[in-house]
């Protein structure tokens, strides 16, 4: 099985040039889609003491998901938009688990 290089995620100054949103907000980094959420319970399951997280920091993040939709389309161009293939494919998070990358990088300081 081939072994795919992390990339960044990132929009780029185009993508984010072409954003838009119902009403006005900031430009996000990240497309909508990339970004999940741990309550209470998820961090239970995980053992994640929440008084040990803070913003701004790094977590490795290992989690194994299932493919619940795939839709492939060829678009017509149209006013709005080029056209051409479109795809998209989710996702269903069914097992992770996270480690501090910071506490590991401070290991190697």
């Amino acid at each position: 099985m081939k072994i795919y290089p992390m990339v960044s995620m990132e929009m780029d100054d185009e993508e984010k040039e072409d954003f838009s949103a119902p009403i006005p907000c900031p430009t996000p980094d990240y497309p909508y889609g990339l970004k999940i959420c741990l309550t209470q319970d998820e961090m239970a399951k995980l053992e994640i003491d929440p008084s040990e997280a803070f913003v701004g920091g790094i977590v490795h993040l290992h989690a194994l998901a299932r493919v619940t939709s795939v839709s492939i389309s060829d678009d017509a161009p149209t006013s709005y938009s080029s056209g051409g293939t479109r795809a998209r494919v989710e996702l269903q998070i069914e097992d992770m688990c996270i480690e501090s990358e910071d506490e590991e990088n401070q290991a190697y300081d």
